[in-house]
């Protein structure tokens, strides 16, 4: 067994008391984002960003296939959003359409789905 030995004097860092929170992209949430996520717990969205990180083959970003819609506005505006391994981000909306009606959101993430299929990604497999 090998005794290592550090050649720094400076004290380690310990890691804080809680939960150890999954690291972030460098794309920033736009302002509906931030609306929609910025009061949520930060720990359940990190925990949330490490079931979506496996799900998404270990990977940070997008999870092809995985669709979701969204209330913007109360019973006035939905949106489609995409889910993302990212702890300060793990809902990417997709802005460009709003639908006055879930109905027609929901057809638009099943498109997007048919579209981009996660079983179509390598690495990818249904269960």
């Amino acid at each position: 067994m090998s005794d290592k030995t550090r050649s720094s004097p400076m004290a380690l860092a310990k890691t804080p008391p809680g939960k150890a929170m999954m690291p972030t992209r460098a794309q920033s949430a736009s302002a509906l984002e931030q609306a929609l996520l910025g009061e949520l717990d930060r720990e359940k969205l990190s925990d949330l960003a490490k079931v979506l990180f496996t799900l998404n083959n270990r990977r940070h970003g997008p999870i092809p296939g995985f669709y979701v819609v969204v209330c913007t506005k109360a019973e006035e505006e939905w949106c489609v959003g995409q889910l993302c391994a990212d702890s300060e981000k793990p809902l990417m909306l997709l802005e460009d359409r709003l639908y006055d009606s879930p109905e027609a959101a929901q057809a638009a993430a099943e498109r997007l789905k048919a579209a981009h299929p996660a079983s179509d990604q390598p690495g990818y497999s249904i269960l």
